[in-house]
């Protein structure tokens, strides 16, 4: 089965919404680096996005859809991390790093704690299939809940969320670096993450490109 048939099979619509595997500006068969949160905050309804392929045209960026003009359609305002992650993106990218942004469980709710327990099991399988299909070779997991997600989704003890003027704090899977960041996301989000992020771009960009 292909990544696309793969992700096919796992965003048939669930309550008159889609699945949110991720957010990015190129080609997912292209991305470097994985921007990871919880789950995320905006429903995509099908009527506001449209037919199974247009929302698989938009999540691909092609057939003259992307997923930015999608977001948009599906949402009257942006949640509160999208300037954060956004801003990220932008770091990277100067840096030459394409980037997607994806969450442990790729569902939605206004706050992660609101998750119906079936849509975070069955967001955390479209995850795992992100994990194993994008060519990723860094990934930044930012809050204290992403972490523990990750932790309990693969097994794995994970280091403390680090205070902003730490260096990086990482670990190894599946033989590339895991990046933890305090988060992006209010209320919790602080100003004082961005040195801490710059010095993990130039970690990234030193050893991935």
């Amino acid at each position: 089965m292909t990544f696309e048939d793969h992700i096919r099979s796992l965003t048939m619509p669930r309550r008159g919404a889609y699945p949110r595997p991720w957010m990015t500006d190129t080609d997912p068969d292209q991305v470097k680096v994985l921007i990871v949160g919880a789950s995320s905050a905006k429903t995509f309804h099908c009527a506001d996005v449209g037919t199974h392929d247009q929302f698989l045209d938009a999540l691909w960026n092609r057939n003259g859809r992307s997923c930015r003009e999608m977001y948009d359609a599906a949402t009257t305002r942006p949640s509160k991390t999208r300037p954060n992650l956004a801003r990220l993106s932008k770091m990277l990218a100067e840096r030459g790093l394409t980037s997607m942004q994806t969450n442990i469980s790729c569902a939605s709710a206004r706050y992660d704690a609101d998750l119906l327990d079936e849509d975070r099991a069955h967001g955390t399988e479209i995850f795992k299939a992100v994990l194993e299909h994008v060519p990723w070779r860094a990934m930044i997991v930012y809050g204290v809940g992403a972490s523990k997600q990750f932790g309990r989704a693969f097994g794995m003890a994970m280091p403390q969320v680090p205070s902003p003027d730490s260096a990086p704090v990482q670990v190894s899977f599946r033989e590339r670096t895991v990046f933890i960041s305090p988060t992006l996301a209010p209320p919790r989000y602080r100003t004082s993450v961005w040195p801490y992020l710059e010095r993990v771009v130039g970690t990234i960009a030193s050893t991935v490109l």
